[in-house]
């Protein structure tokens, strides 16, 4: 009775057996807030909870109650999928990891993986790239959010792809074969007025120093010069089609989307 404990994600862990078991949730989002509590608000801290929870969640999903196969056989196949979908996010990180790297490099040897402006298919791509970030708007604005809270979730969801996804991936592997990783370690709960200024204002502090953020300052390096190849070519008109392209790639990544924050929102 209580919770289910032996994970590092016993909340994810026990609500997800209490379904499975047959209780009933209701949704519960008061206008004066039930419970208050402490969470880390620095960039230095939030990847690392994350990569714990990223661990744990892959923990569930490779027992014997992963919700792929426990859980679809005992809720249904949308609940066990629902659960699915977040207990194996970590794996997320592969393809975002790709995206952020491989387009780009292939672009700067030139060799265009990716529809001409020129082609039909190119249309559709765009479709897609905007139909994406609507949907992700529109559920953010009817669930009460701005577009300030909108943009630095998009940000900080690819900086956790590139980080504590990826690490957190990456440790749980080499746990499974045997490999010993870094273990558990306790995040900060204790917040200055300098960080909870930064943190109310939605500014990410990327002075800190972390193996965590290797993959995610590379990513940002050739994003930005992909982006500043892209922006010359179009600007000089020497050749539109492969020009435009690195400026819809890079245009997604959290170095220029800090950027055109600070130049539309602020």
């Amino acid at each position: 009775i209580g919770f289910r404990y032996g994970l590092l994600v016993e909340d994810f862990y026990t609500g997800f057996r209490l379904k499975c078991e047959g209780w009933r949730s209701i949704f519960c989002n008061p206008e004066k807030a039930a419970f208050m509590g402490n969470a880390p608000l620095n960039l230095l801290d939030v990847p690392f909870q994350n990569k714990r929870w990223q661990i744990g969640l892959l923990e569930v999903a490779s027992s014997r109650y992963s919700p792929i196969t426990f859980g679809v056989k005992a809720m249904g196949l949308f609940m066990g999928l629902g659960y699915s979908s977040y207990a194996y996010s970590s794996i997320l990180s592969i393809p975002i990891t790709t995206y952020s790297f491989v387009p780009q490099l292939a672009l700067l040897n030139g060799l265009n993986i990716f529809p001409k402006v020129s082609e039909p298919w190119f249309l559709l791509y765009v479709l897609v790239f905007l139909g994406a970030y609507g949907q992700d708007f529109l559920e953010h604005c009817v669930g009460g959010g701005t577009i300030q809270i909108w943009w630095s979730d998009q940000r900080l969801w690819m900086i956790k792809g590139l980080s504590c996804f990826l690490f957190g991936l990456t440790e749980f592997l080499l746990k499974s074969i045997g490999i010993p990783t870094q273990g558990f370690n306790v995040t900060r709960k204790v917040i200055d007025d300098e960080q909870r200024k930064r943190y109310e204002q939605g500014l990410f502090e990327f002075g800190v120093s972390s193996a965590m953020f290797v993959p995610l300052t590379m990513a940002a390096i050739v994003n930005l010069f992909l982006f500043t190849y892209g922006l010359i070519h179009f600007v000089n008109g020497s050749n539109k089609e492969m020009g435009l392209m690195p400026l819809l790639l890079s245009a997604s990544f959290p170095l220029l989307k800090q950027l055109w924050y600070w130049l539309f929102i602020q």
